[in-house]
Order: C-alpha cells, then structure tokens, then sequence
C-alpha cells in the first residue's frame, strides 16, 4: 500500500480499536504465564513424576522471550481489531451507466405466439442484455408495466443475481398497459445521470393514445431502447365488448357480443360463440366475421332475470386465452323513479322513457323547491338547463347546461361553435354512446373539479364529467341538447340509459353491475352495518378490505384478474361483479415496435470519456487476508516446533 494511501486512510468505526487493548494484552500475559523449563533427555520418567508434580506450582509469571509465535500472535490480533474499525481510503471509481429495465406484463405478453410466451421471452431477453452488456460500474433496476407501473425492488444494485431475480419473479396479469406511465416512472428513476438508459421489453401492443403520450414525453438525454418480442402473424379472436340492455318491448334482457380479429392474419373460419346464463348454454352461434368482426345480438327468454351472463369463444385457433371469455352481471329489474326539472324537452322525455324500469314524472324548475319536490323519493334526478339556488340534497344528479360548485365541472363563460375531440370509451356511462364527429353550436367552458372525472372533451374543455362528493353522485353535460345534434343520434338514448343505470347503482352490495376492465377500480356499496367485505378472485384467492368508518363505499382495485368476482359482507349474501379485458388495443397481438421507444439519447457518434466519481476503498478484505495468511503461517511455525521436539 502506498504511503499516500495510508496518509488518507480513515476509519468508520475507530472505536474497535479499543479492542486492542484487551485482545493484545490477553496474549501477552498468556506468553509470560508459561513456565521456564530446562530440555534434559532422560532414560526414563517414572523416576521423574514426583519432579513434574512439583513443576506445576512454580511462580506463574516468567520473564517474556522473544519468539516468533508471539509476533504472529500479536500482528495478527492487531490486523483482526484494524478489520473491525472498518479502515477505507479515498479514490476514484469509473462510473457506469444507470439502467431501468421495463418489463411489461400487460394481458397481450401472455401470448403463446412465441413460446412458452412473450413475457418468457421478455423475461430472457433482459436476462441476455445482464450478462452481455452490464459492465462493472453499471447499476440496474427493474420496472414492471401493465395498467399501473410497478418496481421489483427499491433502488439500483450491480448484482446481477439480484436484477435475474427480480426478473424471474415478474408475473403476468390480464390487464391492458399504461407505457406512458411506466416510462415516466424509469425517466424519474434514472433522472438527469449522464449515461441514463431505458430498456423496453414489451410486444408494442399499445393504445393510440398511450403512442401520443409516449411521443410527448421529455426523454432528453435518456437512452431508450425497445426489444420487440412475438411474431407478426399471432393468431387471435376477441371478445371486445359485452352488454345487456332491457327489451322495452318484452321486458326481458339482450345482450350484444362482439368478436373481433386482433390476429396478424385473417380468421380463416370455424369456432363457435357460445353464450351462458350461470353456467347453463342459452345460445351457440357459428363465428362468421366479416372485415375483421362479427355483432351478435342475443334475445332469449332464457335471459329473463338477474344472473352471471358469460360469452366464450369455443374451438379457436388463438395465442391469447385472457380475451376469449367475458362476463357480464346482469340486476334483477329494480323499479327507478326518475324526476325530471325541465320547461319542456321532448328528447330527454322520450330518452328516458325508453327504459321499462323507468317511471318518469316532471316539473318546472320553481316547482322544485315551492312544491316540496326536492328530489326526496326519487332514485334520480334530471336538470334541464337549471339548478336551484339553495344547495342540492345527497342524491344521484344528471344536469344538462347548469353548472354549480356541487357539480363535477365548474365554469362561466361560453363557447362558441366548440370541436369535439375525445371521449372516454371505458367508463359505464359512456359504453357504446359513440359522440364521434359530435356537432355542438356552443358550450360552457368548463374544466374538472379535482374529485370529478372528464369523459368528454372539446377544445372549449370537457363536455362530459362524472364525480361522487359528499354524498352526492352527479353526471354533468356542459352543453344544451337544441345547441348540437346529439339528440338525432343513436348514442344519446343509450347514454341516456347508462346514466340511469350508473347513478341509480348505489343501493346495497354488488347494486353496480356495470363490468369492470381489468385493471379497473370496482366501487361497492356496503349494506347498512357491514363491518367488512371479502373478496374472491377468479383464481380463488381472497383478500378482506374494512368498511369505511360513516359506512358507504368500497373500493376495490386489485382487478388484475379477467373474469367474475364474488364480494360478500359480513353476515351478508354474495354479490358477483365481472372484471374484462375488454381492450382492442391489447387483443391486438401484431407486433409492434413504436419509434418513441428508440430514443438515442445522448448522440453514440462520440464516445464518451470514462466518467470517474470519488468513491471509499474498502481495506478490510484485504486486512481480513493477510490475517488468514498469518494464522496459518502461526500453525505452521507451531507444528514444526513442535515436531522438532
């Protein structure tokens, strides 16, 4: 070691030297208590044991000689103790790269298109890229993405062992992916470091709207990198939607399948859609597609009635199971008083109407208050260009043109002759209420409040919001219904009935029998004095969640799971809710390699000079090796002494 070295060497726990002192002292008194005898060689030494007797109780303390063993003794305490303060130096470290490795998990990585399945491949893929690429100095961790971005584990580590780990043990789910989020979190991660990196281990299957996020992102001197796993030619049928919507005319259910052909190569034929009522066939049809898709529309009086509707496809040529069934709970007809405040508007009157569960009465708006109507009685409540003064009651709202600080958007001004521009196509409220190519005269210009939720956008600001505050559950629609032609369009009675469906849900346990996308957050609503749910998974599993303090709502958000879950409170019945993939984006098995996801980075033209830091040299493995090179130097010297005797 240099003398430099020694000069700036430093200590983390300089206390242990104080362990010197008894340890080297100890050895020492142990040299010195040894007796000072004479070599004689004698014939025999039974004449002799009288004498050895003796010898045993000379004066303990002798006068200490030098001796080799003593030495090593002691230098080798000394080094032990000097281990334990934990002796380090100062130099200079070459700094490696800092990687995030994003492996994705979404449903379409369960694909078997490349065997065992994408997400193996993935899984090897970044296996190849620890082994081949991570040089010393380099640190690693380990993301997960799929509706929500998750970590293997809390910070960066150069172990290899560790990062295969954390890959191995990366499990699939059957949701769609958020990549957008998952590549904010890797970008967070690795921050502004020279030499950040990215590697992206997913099929591409991504959204159209995750691919615009993901063009957006300020990657700035990230290195992003995407390994495209799967093939180009997946075979793969889907059922993207599912519903039931009550006949007007017999009373009774129909529900609408759709199948549609996410696969690399046209369906060539053959396979059976099957539909069943709690387990029970209530119709089988040929699969028959056309441009890609194929609508069923089922109406049997087998449907009449609540019950766990499912429709599967049967006998497929397919690479991606998750996507091959649906669920759809469907509620027992339940009577739904509905008010309308209004000055008179034929389309919402009819709209309404058309429900057979509905029992529509209405009002002028000053009728509201000064007749003692006040929604009391009323399942829901419908305001047509008007609120009250006077705060409204806890209830279910859907308000057209009206807006207060109760409501889920809040504004004054308006707009003129405002462009639709997008809509949710997940949400219950909004399932098959297509508003594309809406056309809107003008609109309130409004923006989210922070408990609502937009479903609807214009360039004015969202049209359409949801939100539940303070007992209150409220739809509002930013625009009058005579200032656009929604009213003309197929989609206004359909969300028409989704609203009624959506707010009139809170009524007890499992009431809200809209399906769930995986992913998705399930709302339950507790019966009065439940102190707890549990909840079934499809797999079995269960987990138990506790009942708000004031009772109400609970949330379930461990949906990962397609297919159908059974929630039941204490003392309580079982209630099923269906949580689907329901994702055209992600049933879309071609492979896909999106070009916001190679992202150079810091130019590769010039390489870089290696990058140094100031980093601590540890000295005690060293220390720790010398020592174990005295003590077997001590045995050996002890052994020959020994010997020559």
């Amino acid at each position: 070691m240099q003398l430099d070295a020694l000069r700036d060497m430093n200590l983390l726990n300089p206390l242990n030297l104080l362990w010197a002192l008894p340890l080297l002292g100890g050895i020492v008194a142990l040299w010195m208590l040894r007796l000072k005898r004479q070599d004689v060689p004698v014939s025999s030494l039974y004449l002799w044991n009288t004498m050895l007797q003796e010898t045993q109780a000379n004066a303990p303390f002798q006068k200490l000689r030098r001796s080799l063993l003593l030495f090593l003794q002691l230098l080798l305490a000394f080094l032990l103790v000097l281990a334990l303060a934990r002796p380090f130096v100062y130099g200079e470290a070459v700094m490696g790269h800092t990687i995030a490795i994003i492996l994705d998990t979404s449903a379409s990585m369960n694909a078997t298109d490349v065997r065992p399945t994408r997400l193996q491949a993935a899984k090897d893929a970044a296996d190849q890229l620890i082994d081949r690429e991570m040089r010393v100095g380099d640190v690693a961790t380990v993301l997960t993405a799929s509706s929500k971005p998750g970590s293997a584990f809390s910070g960066f580590t150069g172990d290899k062992g560790r990062l295969k780990a954390a890959i191995d043990g990366a499990t699939g789910t059957d949701t769609p992916i958020d990549m957008a989020a998952a590549l904010t979190l890797a970008q967070s991660l690795v921050g502004a470091r020279r030499g950040a990196q990215v590697r992206v281990f997913s099929d591409g299957a991504f959204s159209p709207d995750d691919n615009r996020k993901l063009t957006v992102l300020p990657l700035g001197g990230t290195d992003v990198k995407l390994t495209a796993v799967g093939t180009a030619t997946p075979d793969n049928l889907a059922i993207t939607r599912l519903d039931g919507r009550r006949n007007p005319q017999s009373g009774t259910y129909q529900v609408f399948v759709q199948v549609q052909d996410g696969g690399g190569r046209p369906h060539q034929g053959g396979g059976t859609l099957t539909l069943l009522k709690d387990g029970k066939l209530v119709d089988a049809r040929a699969l028959s597609l056309t441009n890609g898709m194929q609508t069923e529309t089922f109406d049997s009086p087998l449907l009449q009635g609540g019950g766990v509707v499912t429709a599967r496809l049967d006998d497929v040529r397919d690479d991606l199971a998750t996507d091959n069934q649906a669920s759809l709970v469907l509620a027992p007809p339940r009577p739904r008083k509905v008010l309308l405040v209004t000055s008179g508007n034929p389309f919402l009157e009819s709209g309404l109407n058309l429900d057979p569960d509905v029992t529509l009465e209405e009002c002028q708006p000053e009728e509201f208050t000064t007749l003692g109507k006040s929604g009391a009685g009323y399942s829901m409540v419908v305001f047509d260009g008007t609120l009250p003064v006077t705060p409204l009651p806890p209830g279910n709202y859907l308000v057209f043109n009206a807006l207060n600080s109760q409501m889920p958007l809040v504004g004054t001004e308006t707009a003129e002759n405002p462009t639709f521009i997008d809509e949710s196509r997940t949400h219950p409220v909004m399932r098959f209420a297509d508003l594309e190519g809406l056309h809107l005269r003008k609109a309130l210009r409004t923006q989210t409040q922070p408990w609502g939720q937009a479903l609807a956008e214009a360039d004015s600001g969202p049209i359409i919001a949801v939100g539940e505050h303070n007992g209150l559950r409220a739809i509002s629609v930013a625009f009058d219904l005579s200032d656009s032609d929604w009213p003309v369009r197929v989609s206004f009675p359909i969300f028409l009935t989704n609203a009624v469906r959506w707010l009139t849900a809170a009524g007890g346990l499992g009431a809200s029998q809209e399906e769930t996308p995986t992913g998705g957050v399930a709302s339950l609503t507790l019966p009065p004095g439940a102190a707890s749910v549990t909840i079934q998974r499809p797999d079995g599993s269960k987990t138990a969640l506790a009942a708000p303090v004031a009772g109400g709502m609970v949330l379930v958000d461990d949906t990962r799971q397609a297919g159908v879950y059974h929630a039941k409170a204490s003392g309580g019945q079982d209630y099923p809710f269906a949580v689907n993939l329901d994702s055209r984006d992600e049933s879309a098995l071609t492979m896909q390699n999106p070009p916001a996801l190679n992202h150079p980075g810091v130019s590769s033209a010039v390489t870089p000079s290696p990058r140094t830091r100031r980093a601590k040299d540890d000295l005690w493995p060293t220390l720790s090796a010398i020592a174990l090179g005295l003590l077997l130097l001590e045995w050996f010297v002890f052994h020959r002494r020994i010997l020559s005797v």
